[in-house]
């Protein structure tokens, strides 16, 4: 196992009840991103296998393909870590632990954008098709929070709102002995 130190943490999916199932219905994923603007960090990851990217403008928008910036200038790197919901043998995965400081567990949909913290991955190699050399996978497994950024869901436009509700219920009729509407049953 490896212990990734002091990353940023963005777009946790780990709520244990409800993995993402966008790219693959049958096995879920729990996931992170975790981002570093420290070369020295970046080279860590690179030398763990974990391949981080330069955080770039999205096709389409203005900035396409130039690096996204962080308030203070510096670049910015991201490594997206997951783990499947269901392993191997068909049996149901341990979901991605989260704890604070405190090694208390916290509630997963609360940790929000920006958050920072530890990440325990585990890594084991496996046959690339076609190439000689190994590859290596990188499995999400904990996150420690330092700096809990708490998620606030926006509130959409078009939500209910809490008002009083009116509940009728009908008279009894003839031969309805619980007051449903309904006849009641013929005796036998």
């Amino acid at each position: 196992m490896a212990l990734l130190k002091n990353c940023e943490l963005h777009y946790i999916k780990c709520d244990p009840k409800r993995p993402n199932a966008a790219f693959n219905k049958k096995n879920p994923t729990w996931e992170a991103q975790i981002r570093t603007t420290d070369l020295e960090q970046k080279k860590e990851w690179d030398a763990l296998g974990l391949k981080p990217k330069l955080l770039v403008g999205k096709e389409g928008e203005e900035n396409e393909g130039e690096p996204i910036l962080t308030a203070d200038g510096k670049k910015q790197w991201r490594v997206n870590l997951k783990k499947k919901s269901i392993t191997k043998d068909g049996t149901a995965a341990s979901p991605v632990k989260i704890v604070n400081g405190s090694l208390e567990d916290i509630d997963p949909n609360s940790v929000g954008n920006g958050s920072t913290g530890h990440v325990r991955i585990y890594q084991y190699e496996f046959d690339q098709e076609g190439k000689k050399e190994k590859g290596v996978a990188s499995v999400l497994m904990a996150i420690q929070l330092k700096r809990h950024v708490v998620y606030i869901p926006k509130v959409r436009d078009d939500e209910f709102e809490m008002e009083d509700t009116e509940t009728i219920n009908p008279a009894p009729q003839d031969g309805d002995d619980d007051g449903d509407g309904a006849p009641a049953a013929p005796s036998t």
